[in-house]
């Protein structure tokens, strides 16, 4: 099915290898999980299955690749587009038509399919992914988890042999992201199609794939049974930032066998033996610094985004935003930055009408990490990237280069300084983008899926050092689909649902409310829904938000 022999590839101006003598034989059928840190080649390899690499983005490739017995080298980039269908990280870049059924049509369309099938495929694939009741809705309204389904769906109108996903659920909630791997697990052992899947979730794909392959610089340094990988080669995943999924940690610590049941049941043997565990997570917060009154905001051809969002931060909090694709939650936030004007209401930082503020001002005090760090991203150098703030503001040289030193540091992008920031791979433009913020020093920083396209090891110290800031006195706003993350960074938690606020309160509080996170098409995390699961069947056991809190009071 798939056979790659000796690949080496480098980018355009590149001396260094994004590709290092890969050799990977695919056999029909087959569920594959692609793993490894930001920047190791993932991409790149999935890129050149079907030709993407080289013939569009350039660069020296050396090797062979041959998909259902062609030779990738001699058929152009469409005429393979019926072997392998590839799902991007960002799915801006593969949506073309003007509403969700034409875009999802567009494919199937230049294959020059008789109408009727067109319309088959295009239903059948808008049903796979549950967006039958957006088909009609203009795709430059969408958020961004609607957005990637759409660019699934229209990958699945297709009807490909082969479906190569790269974190296809980087932006979908935890409702949307259990959809599309149900939907991945139907069509490879229902319908036989092999799927090929970068994904840092692992929790949630680990019972998914059989078979692992894991890269690192450039590099397959590891390729087996899934279970065997995380089993037998704990010290290698550690070393390049794989961490062991909860699963398997929870249930070490619990002196049971990796499964969720197994998992409950060992909880519940703890019966009220933890002590002084707190009833929530919310500390007082300080003076308001972020105060949203009674927004409303409403898109071109009437729909109703945000409905009287009332709404207070203090300063020195660290808030999560949580909620379904298409709840309003970056709306709400892009309003804050004054990228969006609100069609009612008001909204003050600082005690100042934002209206009174241009973009420019408003951006020294709300530094703001888009979704998609490439709408962020414009000069040509890494360090470029990271000053160009600086120099708006006319900081002294000397001042810019140590701001932009230490950014680039906290980031761990030192040694990309003088690379194009469009070299980078997403979770590397990803970091960049919040070393441009972090270097101009706002008051409050706005993550928006921070997550995407970030190994665990890059996430954790990332949010880390947000953590630290956030000590220091800064207010972060974060809006996340990770759960886990929500939970071991966020003090207070605000559930989103149509536009409006279903839940304010304690991190803690929100995880103890299944009902409410079920409503707004939220599933916690699997430490905190086992907890729920042990205290529905009566037993005294506390939500524990993370692994660590667990260790913890077990010790």
């Amino acid at each position: 099915m798939i056979s790659i022999e000796n690949l080496t590839y480098n980018y355009p101006d590149s001396d260094e290898a994004a590709l290092d003598n890969i050799n990977l034989t695919v056999e029909e059928g087959e569920f594959v999980l692609l793993l490894g840190p930001s920047g190791c080649g993932k991409s790149t390899l999935v890129q050149c299955l079907n030709g993407i690499i080289p013939k569009v983005a350039g660069g020296v490739l050396i090797g062979e690749i041959s998909i259902n017995g062609k030779n990738v080298r001699d058929h152009k980039v469409h005429q393979l587009s019926t072997d392998v269908g590839l799902v991007f990280q960002n799915p801006d870049t593969q949506l073309f038509g003007l509403t969700v059924e034409e875009d999802i049509a567009f494919g199937p369309e230049n294959l020059g399919i008789e109408r009727e099938g067109i319309q088959s495929r295009v239903k059948s694939s808008l049903k796979t992914v549950g967006l039958e009741y957006l088909k009609k809705r203009f795709t430059f309204t969408l958020s961004g988890g609607e957005k990637q389904r759409t660019a699934i769906a229209g990958n699945l109108a297709m009807e490909p042999k082969i479906l190569v996903l790269d974190e296809p659920t980087s932006d979908l909630d935890p409702a949307g992201t259990k959809e599309v791997f149900e939907t991945l697990k139907h069509l490879n052992r229902d319908r036989g199609i092999t799927i090929i899947l970068i994904e840092h979730k692992i929790d949630e794909v680990l019972g998914l794939a059989d078979r692992s392959v894991v890269m690192d610089k450039g590099r397959i340094i590891l390729d087996g049974n899934t279970c065997d990988i995380f089993s037998q080669n704990l010290d290698v995943l550690e070393r390049i930032g794989i961490h062991l999924p909860q699963l398997m940690r929870i249930s070490s610590m619990l002196g049971v066998r990796p499964s969720y049941k197994e998992i409950v049941s060992g909880l519940g043997d703890l019966n009220g033996s933890f002590k002084d565990m707190p009833t929530s997570s919310h500390p007082v917060s300080g003076p308001p610094q972020i105060v949203f009154e009674n927004v409303g905001y409403n898109y071109h051809g009437g729909h109703q985004a945000l409905k009287g969002v009332n709404l207070e931060i203090g300063q020195g909090e660290f808030v999560a935003l949580i909620g379904p694709n298409g709840s309003g939650k970056t709306t709400l936030l892009s309003c804050l930055i004054g990228l969006l004007r609100p069609t009612a209401g008001r909204i003050l930082v600082g005690g100042q009408d934002i209206r009174k503020r241009g973009v420019a001002e408003l951006a020294q005090a709300v530094g703001y990490l888009f979704q998609n760090p490439d709408y962020q991203l414009f000069t040509d150098t890494v360090h470029d990237e990271v000053a160009f703030g600086l120099k708006n503001r006319q900081s002294r040289p000397d001042d810019i280069d140590k701001r932009v030193d230490l950014a680039l540091e906290m980031m761990d992008l030192s040694e990309y300084r003088d690379r194009h920031p469009h070299s980078l791979s997403r979770g590397q433009r990803q970091r960049l983008a919040v070393a441009s913020i972090l270097s101009m020093e706002p008051d409050i920083i706005v993550l928006d899926e921070p997550t995407t396209g970030q190994d665990r090891g890059h996430l954790n110290k990332f949010l880390a050092r947000m953590k630290m800031l956030n000590e220091a006195g800064k207010t972060i706003i974060l809006i996340s689909h990770d759960m886990g993350v929500v939970a071991e960074y966020a003090s207070r938690t605000i559930v989103m649902k149509d536009g409006g606020i279903l839940m304010d309160a304690g991190t803690r509080e929100v995880f103890s409310q299944p009902d409410i996170l079920k409503e707004a098409s939220i599933e916690p995390h699997l430490l905190a829904r086992a907890c729920n699961d042990v205290r529905e069947g009566g037993r005294d056991v506390p939500v524990l938000l993370t692994v660590g809190e667990l260790e913890r009071y077990l010790g």
